[in-house]
């Protein structure tokens, strides 16, 4: 029983280890994106990892929201250069290829 409850402790404690690497981890990760907003160094220092939460989910819908016109104009301008030059690129010029690429 004494060797059991001596592997039982080590377990725990490796488990503890472990979950405040995994925390450890986890605060950098929500450091790194708290300093990725457009706020203030001081401001974002002192962020709990709710408020980055919230924060970040904010501004990335605003962010969303201020640029989809702007990136559809865009697609779809890019789509048509590509389908000009693939249709200047092809003029007059088929090639067929089978499942094996034989042509």
């Amino acid at each position: 029983t004494e060797k059991k409850r001596v592997s039982s402790e080590r377990r725990k404690e490796k488990s503890r280890d472990a979950a405040r690497s995994r925390r450890g981890k986890e605060s950098e990760v929500f450091y790194e994106l708290a300093h990725q907003l457009p706020l203030p160094h001081n401001v974002t220092s002192h962020l709990d990892k709710a408020s980055i939460m919230r924060l970040t989910i904010s501004y990335l819908r605003m962010r969303k929201m201020l640029s989809s016109d702007d990136e559809a104009d865009k697609e779809n301008e890019l789509e048509s250069q590509l389908n000009s030059f693939y249709l200047k690129a092809l003029e007059g010029f088929l090639m067929v290829l089978s499942e094996d690429e034989d042509m």
